[in-house]
């Protein structure tokens, strides 16, 4: 039996730690996580439970968080063991090449890889074989082979709740997050999601990307967590949209408001969506719904994110949406080299005539494990000395001559979208040198959305972004970023942006 401790910077819920958790318990290990904001002697509260496993989902920007912890781990825990999983362990395998950090690496659905990992530790055997793990071996980084996808969701064991709403925080809230899938319909050159088709499925014959557990399992699923947890009153849907299945929705509809009936927000993909799936989630008691519009052009929609959205699709499913009173969000992008500072004007305009209840507006961010990200780094766009950390709230690394105008109309982009002369002023305002308001004035609109529209609750949402305030920027120890500006830049980045999705 092993003990194994997930630790996590953001005070939030994550699936894949949930499920990874109650596989390791299931198989008789024991399993703990420690939330840096929930805990008042984090370092202190880890090496206390004495961990034989540390568990760090690291996104990329975020890998070295825990470095420092770590060193002083191992150094009172001389057989402690470190395995990073997560999107950059599974797209970026030098973390390896810090042996005294990391000793292993997982790439892709890790739930049975960290199974057979942590046994063969615990047996002191070589882990050198197992499919979904790297390792160092001989100096040099050894990734095994994917192993088959699980196919069936409903074989998992419920996801471990248990490790995060054992916090008063989070248990306390209005809002539980809850996923019902894996995976996403679309391709879209600025996400992983096309790489992960890839090099996360290992061919196996009917192995397919995209799942969805049944709606009984998940209906039983919120069962077990409503008897233990009574207090939610909505869920979220990290999922990357809702309608994954044709047909899914429709048994959602009748089972879900019978044996569950909380109200809830989630993503779609409209390029999947008709007027009958959404009475079908109006049914089920959907609040709200978001969606990635991108870019209000449809060439750039089309041709370079290759995101499937027609203009028409754009125009018609916010009609069908106010018909049948679903609120809803739009998902915008700023400052990718496919548009100009007028193309990301008319996104501006394009929401304007749809009228969607809030917008969330990130910066363009040229991730290595995207298909646009790499083109951009091998064209030279990237200016790879600029460091503005992990976040998709604060600034770009892109090569441009109207680099101010367009980091400043991400800020000021729902003035343009809401006031009656918006876009006249934000033309102007959009020239003038970057300041702290342009960033208050972003924040207060997604407070305001992610709060309201999506049924947070303001008081709730202002203290999970109070919670979270320097827990990814500005740490004192095993930060990698500076300190100026790190609690508005983590508050920021403690809102529901659209890009919790789990895949």
């Amino acid at each position: 039996m092993a003990r194994v401790a997930f630790i996590v910077t953001t005070c939030h819920e994550f699936e894949g730690v949930k499920v990874l958790s109650s596989v390791l318990k299931t198989a008789g290990h024991q399993t703990d996580c420690f939330i840096t904001s929930e805990e008042r002697d984090f370092a202190g509260a880890v090496l206390r439970w004495a961990p034989d496993v540390i568990g760090i989902y690291a996104t990329t920007g975020q890998e070295d968080w825990a470095r420092e912890h770590v060193l002083e781990w191992k150094r009172e825990l001389p057989h402690l063991k470190v395995v990073m999983g997560g999107p950059h362990p599974s797209f970026d395998s030098d973390v390896l090449h810090d042996a005294e950090y990391v000793d292993a690496i997982t790439k892709g659905e890790a739930e049975y890889a960290m199974l057979d990992l942590v046994e063969a530790w615990a047996a002191d055997r070589s882990i050198a074989d197992i499919a979904n793990v790297g390792s160092l071996q001989d100096g040099a980084p050894l990734l095994n082979p994917i192993r088959p996808a699980i196919q069936d969701l409903d074989t998992l064991p419920f996801p471990d709740v248990d490790l995060f709403y054992k916090y008063p925080f989070l248990r306390s809230k209005r809002v539980m997050q809850v996923h019902a899938s894996r995976g996403c319909q679309n391709n879209c050159t600025y996400c992983t999601v096309p790489r992960m088709k890839r090099e996360w499925v290992s061919g196996a014959k009917g192995e397919t990307f995209n799942r969805t557990k049944s709606v009984d399992y998940l209906c039983d699923e919120m069962t077990d967590i409503r008897a233990r947890y009574p207090g939610f009153r909505m869920v979220n849907f990290g999922d990357a949209a809702l309608n994954m299945s044709r047909g899914w929705l429709e048994e959602f509809a009748e089972k879900w408001p019978a044996r569950v009936g909380l109200p809830f927000a989630c993503n779609i993909n409209i390029n999947y969506l008709d007027e009958e799936e959404i009475i079908q989630l109006k049914r089920s008691g959907c609040a709200s719904v978001q969606f990635g519009l991108e870019s209000g052009n449809e060439d750039v929609r089309m041709r370079v994110y290759r995101k499937g959205y027609t203009d028409s699709m754009v125009d018609e499913i916010p009609r069908l949406l106010r018909k049948h009173r679903i609120t809803f969000r739009t998902n915008n992008i700023m400052g990718s080299p496919a548009e100009t500072l007028e193309d990301m004007f008319n996104t501006v305009e394009v929401n304007r005539r749809i009228k969607p209840q809030g917008c969330t507006v990130l910066i363009y961010r040229p991730f290595k494990s995207t298909e646009l990200g790499l083109e951009d780094f091998e064209a030279g766009r990237v200016e790879e000395s600029r460091d503005i950390g992990p976040s998709l709230q604060l600034d770009s690394q892109m090569r441009r001559d109207d680099l101010r105008e367009v980091v400043n109309l991400q800020k000021l982009f729902n003035l343009g979208v809401y006031l009656p002369f918006g876009p006249q002023l934000i033309k102007l305002l959009i020239r003038m040198p970057r300041n702290p308001l342009y960033d208050f004035t972003l924040l207060g609109f997604l407070w305001y959305q992610h709060a309201v529209v999506s049924g947070y609750g303001m008081l709730d949402d202002f203290k999970l972004g109070w919670k979270n305030i320097g827990q990814i920027f500005g740490r004192k120890k095993g930060g990698t970023h500076g300190v100026r500006d790190a609690a508005s830049k983590a508050l920021l980045d403690t809102m529901d942006v659209g890009n919790e999705a789990a895949v």
